[in-house]
């Protein structure tokens, strides 16, 4: 259950509340999974940022509430449009250093920003000091910050219910056709592709 890790960030290390905001940086399986997690949460606004269209699709089907694709308009001015000053939430899921930066850049004072994505180990961000002094935040988020023995059981209580339907994401594929599976998980046609032997 691995690729439901993600909507532990927003359930546990977040702990969005409840009404808030949240904008979910990239809308692969990661992202998605934090969708998920957000709408447990009940945050009513969810704003899933990705430069796919089909991925920003999906992101819908799953239940974001707003979607912007980054590669056609400035995120952070539209996300302070939507929200009127920034989302108190963040998630950047693609390690990429600028989403990083945009992430940051999108909360509204007070916000909490989590990395999740993974850099390579030597990449940097630039963060803009004066943002960080109103009292956002930056956190890093490992495997979600939880106790595997007492959130898998809790997950599948919410899938059972309805609630976390990861099973939506998965594609099954046989071995034969591992490069089309690979293909459309690149497209974005595929969240999360599952190899059978």
């Amino acid at each position: 259950m691995r690729y439901t890790n993600r909507g532990r960030g927003v359930i546990n290390s977040l702990k969005a509340r409840p009404g808030s905001s949240i904008a979910i940086f990239g809308a692969g399986s990661v992202g998605v999974s934090a969708i998920l997690g957000a709408i447990v949460c009940g945050c009513t606004t969810i704003i899933a940022v990705d430069i796919r269209n089909e991925r920003l699709k999906g992101a819908e089907d799953f239940g974001a509430t707003h979607t912007i694709n980054s590669a056609q308009t400035d995120t952070v001015e539209e996300i302070r449009k939507i929200t009127g000053g920034g989302v108190e939430y963040a998630l950047e899921c693609t390690g990429i250093p600028k989403v990083l930066r945009q992430a940051v850049d999108a909360l509204g004072i007070g916000g909490v920003a989590g990395l999740i994505g993974a850099p390579t180990p030597s990449d940097e961000v630039s963060l803009n000091m004066e943002g960080i002094l109103v009292g956002r935040t930056i956190t890093g988020i490992t495997e979600g910050d939880s106790i595997p023995s007492i959130f898998i059981p809790h997950l599948i209580a919410l899938f059972r219910a309805g609630r976390f339907p990861f099973d939506r994401m998965i594609k099954f594929y046989p071995f034969d056709q591992i490069n089309q599976a690979a293909e459309d998980s690149e497209k974005g046609r595929t969240l999360k592709a599952i190899l059978r032997f």
